[in-house]
């Protein structure tokens, strides 16, 4: 893994020299700002009208594998962050149309990719990346994200200038670059836990969608969409033709995830995503495979069910216990994170990365599995949702009591293929929603958006399919999965300088998931359904049968004991998000909170938990 920057002149005139050496100098300032995604080597290249710069965490030709990498005549660079899985195969049909490789590196066969296909490169590419490509006989400038959201991948935009990161704290290293803060991005934050793309919490800067590039050429600025999978539903398909295809594909996921020179491991939860992983890893290798699997306190330790998986596999099974108080990592965590960022589970998840890297460099996860197969409890409600209150109502009740009656649901064989949209993302919206939009009117006196109206038409990602399951699928791909899960283990785990792969985000999985019904995901109220049966020669019955816990943090019980008397020396009177949350409104959540022994409702405690997070973030970044 690694980090990038990349600065283009769009004016096309001569630069001076003056101007190219302040430039290259604050360029290595925001370089040095992402030193913990490429501690093993750093570079910076100027050339015409361009700057790219990288920074890298060797993973794959560790000798040759420097960046920018060039094509034979040097007129066209690159830089990655991430790793093209698929690079074995397209470099041999490269190099049978004739083009010459110099090093082993998986960034070189972008290169001559781009010679042979330009813009539809990133079609061809199954990885998860951040890519620059720089051409230098027409001055084009290029900036791509990969399919699902892996890698991040933030712009600034003058008239004069674009400037591309891969983390926003790079960018506020440019002096023209404003720290203004949005006022809509806030109120999204306050909603949902995190600032969705292709919003950023500082005013100018955007997040680059998944699965688009940016094209600068002639001073036009263009962004595109190269990935739209628009997969229809195949209702009558088999369930034993979706196991086998599933199997398939997913092998051959893990399999070529496992590609490296150096030492990689599996976070193993004890959950079916992370043990499907290691599982089909472990069939593939002819070693041990390493395990690592945390242990916090009794809220939170998830041994005892990995041990099943490690046991059965005979991997190589790190347990850790985490024996750090929260309040001496809390501040490290969020404070780099370069925009609040409300997700409780982005600290143990460095906790276990900065353990797992004191072995290995390159972790497997079971990310993705729970968007794509349907793992959330959310969606046992989200499934019964018609087009009606009184209908849904009835079809819940009905097919409840005879599934607990007969032991299948009665209305199985009867699930909408289509309901209302309006209700389905009301739904889905409640769910992911921590302040509603009417709490925001209060404490936000400026800001004007509708989190409501902008989840729904922001988003990038559209699926075949009027049913509300995938209602809830695809509103979860479009914001969940990249803006919070994504990037709570891409910045926890690189602030330990770890890689982490992600099988279940193989595009192809992800277009064969689309097409299966969605009825067999979540069917007689089992979760993951067509996963589990698919699994269930791999894996013993109590993790297939085991109760989805998540691997969240015990947020109401760090707020009353670690992290209470930092939580109100941060929020007294004066703090600095008074700036711009309503006083009075501070002070009736903090007291909330803290005038009663415990909540039924999870939100009130994650109301004060992001504006805790939101004054630590302010006192960084501000």
């Amino acid at each position: 893994m690694c980090g990038l920057i990349a600065l283009f002149d769009k004016s096309n005139n001569n630069v001076d020299a003056r101007t190219i050496e302040s430039r290259l100098l604050t360029c290595n300032q925001m370089l040095d700002t992402l030193r913990f995604r490429g501690p093993d080597e750093s570079s910076l290249m100027h050339d015409k009208s361009v700057i790219l710069g990288h920074t890298r965490l060797s993973i794959i030709d560790i000798a040759t594998g420097s960046q920018p990498i060039y094509n034979e005549d040097k007129t066209i660079s690159v830089i990655l962050n991430g790793e093209i899985y698929n690079y074995h195969r397209l470099r041999r049909e490269l190099e049978l149309r004739g083009h010459q490789f110099r090093t082993t590196s998986d960034t070189e066969v972008i290169v001559h990719l781009y010679e042979e296909c330009a813009e539809d490169v990133f079609s061809k590419l199954n990885g998860m990346f951040a890519i620059v490509i720089y051409d230098n006989r027409t001055n084009t400038f290029i900036a791509a994200r990969d399919r699902a959201g892996e890698k991040p991948l933030v712009y600034w935009e003058s008239p004069e200038l674009f400037i591309v990161a891969s983390e926003i704290k790079a960018l506020l290293q440019y002096p023209a670059v404003s720290r203004e803060i949005d006022g809509n991005a806030l109120a999204l934050y306050l909603n949902s836990m995190y600032v969705p793309s292709p919003m950023s919490i500082f005013v100018g800067i955007r997040k680059l969608p998944p699965a688009h590039f940016i094209r600068i050429s002639g001073g036009k600025t263009s962004i595109l969409k190269y990935w739209e999978p628009c997969q229809t539903i195949r209702w009558g398909w088999r369930e034993d033709d979706i196991r086998e295809q599933f199997l398939e594909t997913f092998a051959d996921a893990v399999k070529i995830r496992t590609y490296s020179d150096v030492p990689l491991g599996v976070f193993l939860s004890g959950g079916i995503d992370s043990s499907a992983v290691a599982a089909f890893m472990a069939r593939d290798s002819s070693s041990p495979i390493r395990t690592f699997t945390v242990g916090f306190t009794q809220e939170i330790d998830e041994r005892p069910f990995a041990r099943l998986v490690a046991e059965r596999y005979q991997t190589a099974h790190t347990e850790i216990l985490i024996s750090d108080r929260i309040d001496d990592v809390v501040e490290d965590v969020l404070g780099y994170f370069d925009e609040p960022f409300g997700d409780s589970s982005a600290i143990p998840t460095y906790l276990i990365s900065r353990e797992a890297r004191e072995h290995v460099k390159v972790i497997l996860t079971g990310d993705g599995g729970d968007e794509l197969f349907a793992g959330y409890g959310s969606y046992l409600d989200q499934k019964y949702q018609t087009r009606s209150r009184v209908l849904t109502k009835l079809y819940k009740s009905v097919n409840q009591f005879s599934k607990g009656y007969w032991g299948s649901g009665l209305l199985e064989s009867l699930y909408p293929r289509s309901t209302n949209s309006l209700r389905a993302f009301k739904h889905w919206h409640w769910v992911r929603t921590i302040y509603t939009d009417q709490e925001l009117r209060e404490i936000l006196p400026a800001q004007s958006v509708c989190s409501q109206d902008f989840f729904r038409n922001s988003r990038w990602l559209e699926l075949n399919g009027a049913d509300a399951l995938t209602a809830s699928y695809s509103f979860d791909m479009n914001f969940y999965l990249p803006d919070d899960l994504l990037k709570k283990v891409d910045m926890a785990s690189m602030l330990s300088s770890l890689e982490c792969r992600a099988p279940f985000l193989d595009h192809r999985l992800i277009e064969l998931s689309f097409q299966m019904p969605p009825n067999l995901k979540v069917k007689n109220d089992c979760l993951k359904y067509l996963l589990k049966k698919s699994m269930a020669d791999f894996l013993p019955p109590e993790i297939l049968h085991r109760r989805k816990t998540g691997f969240g943090a015990p947020v109401e019980s760090w707020l009353k004991s670690h992290l209470k008397t930092l939580t109100l020396d941060l929020l007294h009177r004066g703090c600095k998000i008074e700036s711009y949350v309503e006083p009075k409104a501070i002070q009736r959540i903090v007291n909330a909170f803290y005038q009663s022994d415990s909540h039924h409702d999870y939100r009130v405690a994650y109301k004060l938990w992001l504006l805790f997070v939101l004054e630590l973030w302010m006192r960084k970044y501000l």
